[in-house]
């Protein structure tokens, strides 16, 4: 059977200070599902699972299949888009006149609306709630904020399983069995890896009361190669010594620029806590590797962020789709393997 692999990312779910009396986020999504509208549960009324994001696109997001797996609820959600076009490539070539200068033989580019009835997928999250931990794998367009967004609309305003006013979170975590100790209070992120730009973000040790400080602190680095680098490498060293330079360069050689944007200017520190919604923005948008230090410990030779790749089964070559049971086992596999290796509590 055809493979893939896919990062599969860790959330905990967080209720702030609220006392859910022993109650999971397993538990409550179990409860959403089973609510009834006095004929069929929400399992089975897949219109009423139809998520608006709102916003002039018309992005929704369904809850397709999801099932109680008695130890866990599982599903998939996939994120919509009405009055959305895919363009296609026509195979039947044509001649057609380019220029004064040019006839070219080319393919026709068109775009289609999806089939009457149907919508095309723009991203796609397999999600599996076990207890308080949340796994999952997310293609294309789908974010772990869509994926939060979704879980506090069923929960508070589809089902009422939950208070319109309570805090709700899913929060990334950080490996702690990569340091000897707890990292503390964490004082820098670092992103690195060829997928994705550099990013670093440092503090300076947080003081006991909330106080006005200047600081600068470096919130981006890029790397660009070639056709990015050498605009930069002109407003550096001036159009000809640029244009002398790459005129230079050998047949195996490239121009590659690393640039540092930083901001400067007086903020308020604020609690530590801030440094976890950077973690979570950090695991969301890369899966690159993101390196921490502490307080009392770093991590700069492994990924900070909890989470694993995996193999994956395809229904078939090429499929942009995972199989359903293959993702189920695959993900209480990763909780498995966390719990048993210290890194999270069953």
């Amino acid at each position: 059977m055809p493979t893939t692999y896919h990062m599969v990312h860790y959330r905990r779910f967080d209720a702030g200070t609220t006392d859910l009396r022993g109650k999971t986020l397993e538990a409550l999504c179990r409860t959403a599902l089973n609510t009834s509208n006095g004929g069929a549960p929400l399992w089975e009324r897949p219109e009423d699972r139809l998520f608006d994001i709102g916003g002039d696109d018309g992005r929704k997001i369904f809850l397709n299949k999801v099932a109680d797996l008695s130890s866990a609820v599982f599903g998939e959600m996939c994120l919509a888009q009405a009055r959305d076009l895919q363009a296609l490539l026509n195979m039947t070539p044509s001649k057609v006149q380019l220029s004064d200068l040019t006839t070219a033989v080319v393919y026709d580019l068109d775009e289609r609306e999806a089939p009457r009835g149907s919508q095309f997928i723009r991203g796609l999250v397999y999600w599996m709630a076990i207890g308080n931990h949340v796994f999952f794998v997310k293609t294309h367009s789908m974010t772990a904020e869509l994926m939060q967004q979704y879980v506090d609309w069923l929960l508070k305003v589809r089902t009422s399983t939950l208070h319109a006013d309570l805090q709700f979170a899913l929060q990334a975590e950080f490996d702690q069995t990569l340091v000897a100790s707890d990292i503390g209070e964490i004082r820098s992120l670092r992103v690195t890896g060829k997928a994705s730009p550099q990013i670093a973000v440092v503090l300076p040790p947080e003081p006991d009361q909330p106080r006005e400080v200047k600081t600068s602190r470096r919130v981006a680095d890029r790397f660009a190669q070639m056709q990015q680098a050498v605009p930069i490498v002109e407003a550096l060293f001036g159009s000809a010594r640029a244009e002398s330079l790459v005129n230079s360069l050998g047949p195996n050689e490239y121009l590659a620029v690393e640039a540092t944007v930083k901001v400067r200017g007086r903020r308020t520190e604020e609690s530590r806590k801030r440094f976890q919604g950077i973690a979570n923005d950090l695991a969301d948008i890369s899966d690159a590797k993101v390196q921490i230090e502490g307080k009392d410990g770093r991590v700069v030779n492994g990924d900070a962020i909890l989470r694993t790749r995996m193999p994956f089964h395809l229904p078939h070559e090429g499929s942009n789709l995972l199989e359903f049971d293959n993702v189920a086992d695959q993900l209480q596999e990763v909780y498995s393997r966390f719990v048993k290796d210290g890194k999270i509590k069953a």
